[in-house]
């Protein structure tokens, strides 16, 4: 069902649909029985598909339970890019309702935390996904290379989720100019789920641009950074697709700062704006951006990529690592749970 203005964006609607609105239900009753086996607990609401269900637990069981919504998104964003502006609209109203019946929130970014702060002013803290100091392996990229077979290669490695959100189509078309350069020395290394991506590679792609990507699929945990040190530059540019895919500040950025990789991100968004603060990466300024002109450039001048990954390790030292996350995560249990659970 279009309601409103809507995007091409088309996957898992009616999953999400039935998630946001059915799966609550479910999980309420979890959630009841949870607390009152805990006796009291720290609740936390992922986002707005169980926000309504977390605040009827709040109010019932009361004391017992002290609500922290954690929000990764821009809901209102979502549903506009999702099902149109007029639910957009609606969404936003019912959540900034039911923000007030919470005692704090943890936000992906400062956009969304920026956002909520419109409707309440309890407790906040913007906790970035990021890894953890000790989780980054002690690792030449030389030698990661040589452990995943890529010595040789110049790696632009996408990890995650091959989502829509994402415009590979730039890359393809990257690999379509660099095979017919002859630029064997080239890989697109994708590990995650990425079938969509793989499928229209093998249907679209020429031989010599198809040789250029390499599918690993999912990877165990303590190797996905692994592969960012083997990797000599990491993919994170977005599709146009309206407010909350603009202000998404994905896990991959901040892996790849933790690693020393410079990242490539889209102009317009906030993942754009930490890479210019940071002087971490590429902005892409598409349409006129040309990926395989930038990525030759790059493989000319090794100086530029360590100069850009350094900036990056500076910015996760600093700023964007898990250790500093998790003290600010307790400090705002300290300030909820100042007065006692009864």
């Amino acid at each position: 069902m279009k309601l409103g203005k809507t995007s091409p964006l088309a996957h898992s609607r009616l999953h999400y649909l039935v998630a946001a609105v059915v799966f609550q239900w479910f999980i309420l009753l979890w959630l009841v029985r949870q607390i009152q086996a805990a006796g009291a607990l720290i609740v936390h609401a992922h986002d707005f598909n169980t926000l309504l269900v977390c605040v009827v637990a709040r109010s019932l069981l009361k004391s017992r339970v002290r609500l922290i919504y954690d929000c990764h998104e821009l809901t209102p964003g979502v549903y506009q890019e999702w099902y149109g502006s007029f639910v957009s609209r609606i969404v936003g109203r019912i959540e900034f309702v039911l923000v007030r019946g919470v005692d704090a929130i943890v936000t992906a970014n400062e956009a969304i935390l920026d956002h909520l702060r419109c409707a309440t002013a309890v407790p906040g803290a913007v906790i970035y996904c990021c890894p953890a100091l000790k989780e980054v392996p002690e690792v030449e990229p030389q030698v990661a290379k040589k452990r995943l077979g890529l010595e040789g290669r110049f790696v632009v490695l996408f990890a995650g989720e091959a989502r829509q959100d994402y415009d590979f189509g730039l890359m393809l078309r990257a690999a379509i100019q660099l095979g017919k350069c002859n630029r064997s020395e080239f890989r697109f290394l994708f590990i995650g789920r990425s079938e969509e991506v793989r499928s229209v590679v093998d249907a679209t792609a020429p031989n010599e641009a198809r040789g250029l990507f390499e599918f690993r699929g999912w990877v165990e945990d303590k190797d996905v950074l692994l592969y960012y040190l083997a990797s000599d530059l990491c993919y994170a540019v977005v599709h146009d697709l309206g407010p909350n895919t603009n202000i998404l500040t994905p896990i991959k950025l901040f892996e790849s700062m933790a690693c020393a990789v410079p990242v490539i991100v889209r102009v317009g968004t906030l993942a754009a704006e930490l890479v210019k603060r940071w002087h971490c990466g590429i902005v892409a300024e598409i349409p006129k951006f040309s990926l395989s002109d930038e990525l030759m450039r790059l493989n000319e001048n090794r100086e530029a990529l360590r100069v850009l990954g350094g900036a990056g390790r500076k910015a996760f030292l600093a700023e964007y690592n898990w250790d500093l996350m998790e003290a600010r995560l307790l400090g705002l249990y300290s300030r909820v749970t100042r007065t006692k659970f009864r």
